[in-house]
């Protein structure tokens, strides 16, 4: 089922494979994508995925996560177009969607203002107003519409990993205003914003999708039944998700975890390996209740079977079974792949032409999240030589 196209609104994916945003922080000082961002998208047009996300793009260049996070904005505009031109040159038939984000009490104290959806009790977090909080929905908005106007297929509305509006949906939001405290409030931000998103593109075959994390594995995290509590509760993700349907949006892309705090919920490794079935199993419980597609996470890991899963036949551990399992058994609609499209961004490619052996599988070593947490450009340090030396200058700026 891997190599079946999928209708999403009303455009077609030609395969079930999903390029998931990996952000690289190797755009120029205003947010512009550089000749290595143009170059990285030109490799992963060339690889075929029924879908490639282009990474978490920041609305504002005042709240981010990155130093050189690549912005969408009117400055940024051209060189968006660019990028966009450039992959349908070399491959008109993937879908390309545009994440957009605000990185909330995610965003650097170095290089921007950190600020947060809810009271910290940290004095250098500014708390963000009701005012404040409307204006960062506009900026989405104009996000959306620049989107659309440079080429890309659709947009994901980034609520997933601890940034903005994932803050939002938490029981541990105790805002006083219409943005905290019940869950009506908690999800207002994102019905109120994608509304004005569907509004302001119009009625087209643009797309609009959302990934969020189904449980954060933190204290009032989203998946938690209250602000105290942190056992998984599956009741507001599933009303989150049948929201994000009749609202109209056309997939779900289903994450867990906040990378800075939770990182083996969010990313599966050797520590942890089980965890790919805990993605398997919020995957299907979206599945059950929707009609939309529903892009899964968590294959990075399985590689070949060469993995710590406990199941004695190394076939039934690999990508290729719990990718096909998964689809045929209606887990999840696509397979979403992050890590592994930095390993190699030919991976769909090779896969669905039964090139195998060619792939160069992730080994989950934790290289790129190294580069990411340092403020380095971004990409997998053991198959590409330039991030391979980025790694060694920070772990010996660091003393590692």
């Amino acid at each position: 089922m891997l190599a079946e196209p999928i209708q999403i609104g009303k455009k077609i994916a030609p395969n079930r494979i999903v390029n998931q945003p990996m952000e690289c922080n190797d755009a120029d000082e205003i947010g512009n994508p550089t000749e290595q961002s143009l170059a990285r998208y030109r490799k992963l047009a060339e690889g075929g995925a029924g879908i490639i996300f282009v990474e978490a793009l920041t609305i504002t260049r005042e709240s981010r996560a990155r130093k050189n996070q690549l912005g969408i904005y009117e400055k940024t505009a051209r060189s968006l177009e660019k990028l966009i031109r450039e992959m349908k040159a070399i491959n008109s038939e993937s879908l390309i969607l545009m994440q957009i984000t605000h990185s909330g009490r995610q965003s650097g104290a170095s290089f921007s203002r950190v600020v947060s959806a809810y009271p910290t009790g940290e004095a250098d977090v500014h708390v963000l107003a009701t005012g404040e909080i409307d204006e960062i929905g506009n900026e989405f908005t104009r996000a959306a519409v620049i989107a659309k106007e440079v080429g890309a297929d659709g947009i994901d509305f980034k609520h997933c990993h601890g940034y903005f509006c994932a803050e939002l949906l938490r029981p541990a939001n105790t805002r006083k205003d219409r943005f905290g405290g019940s869950f009506e409030n908690r999800i207002r931000f994102f019905a109120e914003t994608a509304s004005k998103i569907k509004s302001a593109v119009g009625k087209s075959s643009f797309l609009l999708g959302v990934r969020f994390s189904f449980y954060e594995g933190i204290i009032g995290g989203f998946g938690a039944a209250g602000p105290e509590e942190v056992i998984e509760d599956l009741s507001e993700p599933l009303a989150l998700a049948r929201l994000v349907e009749k609202i109209g949006c056309d997939y779900i892309n289903v994450s867990a975890g906040i990378p800075a705090i939770t990182p083996e919920i969010v990313r599966p490794s050797k520590n942890y390996p089980e965890g790919v079935y805990r993605h398997f199993g919020w995957a299907r419980a979206i599945k059950k209740i929707l009609s939309i597609p529903v892009i899964g996470s968590g294959y990075s890991y399985l590689k070949e079977g060469n993995n710590d899963l406990k199941d004695a036949d190394p076939k039934k551990r690999s990508f290729k079974h719990w990718a096909e399992k998964n689809l045929a058994e209606g887990t999840c609609d696509m397979v979403g792949l992050g890590r592994q499209s930095l390993a190699d961004p030919l991976f769909a490619k090779k896969i669905l032409s039964g090139r195998i052996s060619e792939v160069n599988y992730c080994l989950t070593c934790g290289g790129c999240s190294i580069l990411l947490r340092s403020q380095a450009q971004v990409g997998c340090v053991v198959y590409d030589e330039y991030y391979k030396k980025i790694l060694k200058e920070v772990q010996k700026r660091k003393g590692i």
